[in-house]
């Protein structure tokens, strides 16, 4: 029997989103998977096998007082403590299509800890995200693409390397630098995404980052905007930033005394699948 799958997008940033509460279909197709939700996955996320997505999320019945927990893969089908462009999505598919609350403020259990979200309408979301903190706020790193290259070492819910760039045009040179840090001996085992920024104009951004579990530079991450929101405010002390990047716009907002940022952006549905089971065998 086939199963229904959502796709999504948070500025681009794409994701393949299944209800696998208890009582669900998912549970019951699960069990008969001949494969690991790893495997499915990256099956699912397949741009010719799957949906075509950037991740995949499994929406599970809330515990500890959470009003969901999510399982959220990469389309490697590497694990990811937590995704701010799947978190806006999550929130409205949950208050859309699983009978979220009628305040609109979902609280999700994920592997970096409790992320809030809040539907505020015409898909618009926002989401109080995990604690921003310095790991290093100078890092060097040798490459062989390039010379000694500095970062700040940004933890969002994930590690960011972060760096400022004099120009947005500059990435496209960048990426293989951004390939061989992104992976770096001295960040092991985990490694880090690697966020890029340029200043446009006061309380403005452009940004890109190159993921882990993509292997390649995304539309869009939540994650890295709020990383180079959280470099670039540091440096300016600005309290609210809008971040562009290539799939969409997000604005990040820093709150004194309270570590957790505030990102703001869309989530739009694309379309349901009935996703026929007979691809894996």
């Amino acid at each position: 029997m086939p199963i229904t799958i959502t796709k999504m997008s948070g500025a681009g940033n794409t994701f393949a989103l299944v209800d696998a509460r208890e009582g669900s279909a998912w549970k019951d197709i699960e069990s008969h998977l001949k494969m690991t939700r790893p495997q499915f996955a990256k099956l699912v996320c397949d741009r010719v096998l799957g949906v075509g997505t950037d991740g995949f999320l499994l929406i599970e019945s809330g515990s500890e007082g959470f009003d969901y927990n999510w399982d959220f893969y990469n389309n490697d089908g590497s694990t990811a403590e937590m995704c701010g462009n799947a978190a806006r999505c999550a929130a409205r598919f949950c208050y859309e299509n699983l009978g979220g609350n009628s305040t609109g403020a979902l609280r999700f259990k994920t592997g970096a800890g409790l992320v809030i979200a809040n539907v505020l309408g015409n898909t618009r979301i926002r989401v109080r995200m995990p604690e921003a903190r310095f790991i290093q706020e100078q890092i060097e790193l040798k490459t062989k693409s390039s010379s000694t290259e500095k970062f700040a070492l940004v933890n969002t819910g994930v590690p960011h390397l972060v760096q400022k760039i004099h120009a947005f045009s500059d990435t496209v040179a960048l990426k293989d630098m951004a390939r061989e840090a992104r992976s770096h001996h001295d960040l092991q085992p985990a490694g880090a995404n690697v966020t890029f920024y340029a200043e446009e104009a006061a309380g403005k951004i452009r940004a890109v980052t190159f993921e882990r579990g993509v292997e390649d530079y995304t539309l869009a991450c939540g994650t890295g905007a709020v990383a180079a929101a959280f470099v670039h405010a540091k440096q300016t002390q600005e309290s609210r930033i809008e971040v562009q990047m290539p799939g969409g716009v997000m604005f990040v907002n820093f709150i004194e005394g309270d570590p957790h940022p505030l990102m703001e952006g869309d989530a739009v549905f694309i379309g349901d699948f009935k996703y026929n089971l007979e691809v894996v065998g």
